[in-house]
């Protein structure tokens, strides 16, 4: 008898498409941190395999300065040789077999990247003879960012963690810098993130060409998901009609949607996406598109039967109004402050003075590589060009 044998591969779809590495792009940027960190070494830690069939989203700061999507990597930059070298773990058959390659078995990664490949094992090792050399080690001593949430909101999940009855514990990568602390007692040591955020805070070009066309995709997908809006359906199916038009065009979420209807509008951060639209409802729908690693994130609301009621339609006027003068405003020197104020009288003209102090007077948040961009969190700072 003859036997058959079929050969199983489970192939990871690329989380957003990339129009092709720019390696200069990324070397200029780790040149402007070592002009930064002199007589020092810094230590970047990758994003971690995720335990779930979900693909792992590359952590900001490792991705601004590498374009390395490897999971499980620690990137070192060491100033006095001006030299970078990204340690990841070697995979063994049956990962490879399962998720292909990584970074130790790519032959090519050293001319593609611009940095050095090394077997993670060696860490310590490498690491310890390198600081003889130095004098500071530049670590990242406040919460890393990731796609979804700021430093601040990274900050307040793991103090909420922590304060957990039965689950709570320090984040594994608090641990992670304690233990390379006392590994390397002999150094000072300074905090990175905020050199990273003012490096990441004005954008390059290359940045905003992405961003561009991250907002590009991320509007149609909107506009698509506004025409198919209609009493009866649910919420979920208007993240679905955004989410095609981001993934047919080589995108895919910046953050989990948000389709909120009827009561559900006031929720902030709602996410369930589950209620079955009503006549005379208003949706909302947050949402955004990730485009090779730059984000959009998009807000609208709109009258489920297709005609706002006179009060909605005077909220949205002085919304929109609100919107087109801070636009024309926000050129290099303008403050968040400033911004502020201008939607400040707006909004008090139009009779919506309560409702824009319950919120704080929000007006928006910066973007980037993550939804939630870094920023100089001074609002009274003067944005430059390529903020």
């Amino acid at each position: 008898m003859k036997r058959a044998f079929i050969l199983l591969a489970f192939v990871a779809l690329p989380l957003h498409a990339q129009t092709g590495f720019n390696k200069q792009e990324f070397q200029t940027r780790r040149d402007k941190l070592f002009e930064q960190i002199p007589g020092g070494m810094a230590v970047i830690f990758s994003c971690t395999t995720s335990p779930t069939d979900d693909a792992s989203r590359q952590s900001p700061d490792f991705w601004y300065l590498t374009g390395i999507d490897a999971p499980d990597a620690v990137l070192v930059m060491v100033e006095p040789t001006k030299k970078a070298y990204v340690f990841s773990p070697k995979k063994d058959f049956f990962e490879i077999f399962i998720g292909g390659p990584g970074l130790q078995e790519d032959t090519e990664a050293r001319d593609k990247y611009g940095v050095q490949p090394v077997d993670i094992k060696n860490f310590l090792q490498y690491v310890g003879k390198w600081a003889e050399d130095v004098k500071t080690l530049y670590l990242p001593l406040t919460p890393m960012d990731n796609r979804d949430f700021s430093r601040g909101e990274v900050a307040s999940a793991e103090a909420r963690a922590v304060q957990h009855p039965v689950y709570g514990r320090t984040s594994d990568r608090r641990e992670t810098v304690k233990r390379i602390m006392e590994w390397l007692p002999q150094l000072a040591v300074a905090d990175v993130n905020p050199i990273l955020d003012k490096m990441r805070w004005v954008k390059t070009p290359y940045e905003i060409e992405r961003m561009r066309k991250s907002g590009k995709i991320g509007a149609e997908g909107v506009k698509q998901a506004m025409k198919g809006t209609k009493p009866g359906m649910y919420e979920y199916e208007i993240a679905a009609a955004a989410r095609y038009i981001f993934n047919k065009n080589g995108a895919s979420d910046a953050f989990p949607p948000i389709v909120a209807s009827g009561p559900n509008t006031i929720i902030i951060h709602y996410f369930r996406n589950n209620r079955k639209m009503e006549a005379g409802d208003v949706v909302l729908l947050d949402y955004g598109s990730d485009y090779d690693h730059y984000e959009s994130d998009i807000t609208r609301s709109w009258p489920v039967s297709g005609k706002f009621s006179a009060d909605e339609e005077k909220m949205y006027r002085c919304i929109l109004e609100a919107r087109n003068v801070i636009f024309a405003a926000m050129k290099p020197g303008i403050t968040v402050n400033r911004m502020k104020a201008i939607g400040d009288s707006i909004y008090t003209k139009n009779g919506f003075k309560k409702e824009y102090d319950d919120w704080g007077q929000y007006v928006g948040h910066y973007i980037g590589i993550s939804v939630h961009g870094v920023s100089p969190y001074d609002d009274d700072k003067p944005m430059e060009p390529g903020v």
